[in-house]
């Protein structure tokens, strides 16, 4: 799988990124961002320090890109952030974070029990309990962030608990709850090569589509 990868990624990088002394047009989403860029890999010493900071095992083919692909940089939408980066954002103190158990194994939203009003709902006790418990880091422990979509939407790695390897989507900002991302193919949930790949696979299909080679 990673030798499919690097494939594709040179192959973009050729056709929209300016490759080979090409103009680079950046069609796809977000690409004027990462620009097809890969951050330099890391070793196996950084990551099993980052593990043993975290007390967690990272899933073994994220473990796989870092190390032998890029340790972030081209991605799906504004491109993958680095291990270090996993918090991006995000206001976590507690290095138990990623270690526990991540709380979600089919989608969730928490819906608004209160009636809104169009003036000042925001200020009232019933928003604000709202808000506190909808966007409390406790529904997203056990996840790491890969990938800015925009929007304050999240890609998440799920690194503790069942759902440890999949991707899932932090779409809290719109309302719209923590799910997890689908494939387009056959709607299950994804790994982060399926992810990644499926992300490569249809940039390319759509560079072919506007007869851009």
């Amino acid at each position: 799988m990673i030798s499919e990868l690097r494939s594709k990624i040179k192959r973009l990088k050729k056709i929209d990124g300016g490759g080979l002394l090409r103009v680079p047009q950046y069609k796809i989403f977000g690409s004027d961002n990462h620009k097809y860029k890969l951050s330099p890999t890391i070793d196996l010493d950084e990551v099993n320090r980052f593990e043993k900071k975290y007390q967690i095992q990272l899933p073994k083919e994220y473990r796989s890109f870092i190390t032998d692909v890029g340790n972030g940089g081209c991605g799906p939408a504004y491109g993958l952030f680095s291990v270090s980066q996993w918090n991006f954002e995000l206001d976590v103190s507690d290095n138990q974070f990623l270690s526990k158990d991540f709380p979600h194994t089919q989608p969730w939203n928490l819906r608004k029990d209160f009636l809104e009003e169009e003036d000042d709902y925001f200020d009232t006790p019933e928003f604000q309990k709202w808000e506190r418990e909808y966007f409390s880091n406790e529904h997203i422990t056990g996840s790491m962030r890969v990938c800015h979509y925009g929007c304050a939407i999240y890609y998440l790695l799920i690194v503790s608990g069942k759902e440890a390897g999949n991707i899932w989507v932090d779409d809290r900002a719109n309302e719209m709850g923590i799910y997890p991302s689908l494939s387009k193919q056959n709607k299950q949930k994804q790994t982060f090569f399926e992810w990644y790949n499926e992300w490569l696979t249809e940039s390319l299909n759509e560079l072919s589509k506007q007869n851009v080679s």
